[in-house]
């Protein structure tokens, strides 16, 4: 199982929000709250497909 740090952004930014006190921060948690959700769904940590097409686009170079 590989590491997904764009998750633990995300979940950092969650525990933030949860402790801010302004306006728009139940909006920020339930985009958070989604974009988490999707991610866990689709199984693709969007750091691996980076990594993965930058080591594929070394692999190509001469």
């Amino acid at each position: 199982m590989s590491r997904c740090y764009c998750r633990a952004v995300l979940a950092i930014l969650v525990i933030v929000f949860a402790w801010v006190n302004v306006s728009w921060a139940p909006i920020a948690l339930t985009v958070l709250g989604i974009l988490l959700a999707v991610g866990t769904l689709s199984g693709v940590c969007c750091c691996a497909a980076k990594r993965e097409q930058k080591a594929a686009e070394a692999g190509a170079s001469p």
